[in-house]
């Protein structure tokens, strides 16, 4: 009896490791699976270096992309894995790419819908932000920082964000009006491709 105990609680040993290990691997981002990645992580020569910079960090504990509110962001909202990427030219500009995986799509929409509710809550003053709804994966919006003068508006954004998800997945890009003549088309544009991309990850779109 006792051997027969010992037997079945190696097997239960077994099959919750083996969990164990598919829901690691399940949450990890896969390197170079972000748009702009393979770009960051080239080798670049002394020149290239004082022009341009790029950062890449998966710490759980970053700011999103975009942050209106800029308070502390907590990490206890079901996030499992997180990539982030930065890129400072000498211009100056800035541009980024964010990838967020959720423990389920209930847990990111959630965290989308969140940031919805900052865009209108913390607009600005000056420099406004403004939100409209754009088909990206299962939801998403892009977002433009406006300058006002006199209570007129510019008719371009100062920067862009487009933010989607798709399934248990969030994803941010952001660009400057000094990163290119269009930063509403460019980040809507990789925000698109990757609501695509993320159903590659293992249980993200099921």
């Amino acid at each position: 009896m006792i051997r027969k105990a010992m037997v079945a609680a190696l097997v239960v040993g077994s099959v919750l490791a083996g969990t164990g290990v598919a829901d690691a691997e399940a949450s990890r981002i896969p390197k170079n699976f972000l748009l702009s990645e393979k770009e960051a992580r080239a080798p670049r020569d002394e020149a290239d270096s004082i022009e341009y910079w790029w950062k890449i960090s998966d710490k759980l504990s970053n700011r999103p992309l975009l942050a209106p509110c800029r308070g502390a962001r907590t990490v206890r909202d079901g996030r499992v894995a997180m990539r982030t990427i930065t890129h400072l030219t000498s211009a100056p500009s800035l541009d980024g790419e964010q990838l967020v995986l959720y423990r389920s799509a209930k847990a990111a929409r959630a965290a989308f819908l969140g940031l919805r509710a900052e865009v209108k809550r913390c607009p600005g003053k000056d420099l406004r932000l403004i939100a409209r709804t754009v088909r990206i994966g299962d939801e998403g919006m892009f977002v433009g920082r406006y300058d006002y003068y006199k209570g007129k508006r510019d008719r371009e954004p100062v920067s862009s964000w487009a933010v989607g998800r798709r399934g248990a997945a969030l994803f941010v890009y952001s660009a400057d009006q000094a990163y290119t003549t269009n930063p509403g088309k460019l980040v809507t544009g990789r925000a698109k491709r990757m609501a695509k991309k993320v159903c590659e990850l293992r249980n993200v779109c099921r």
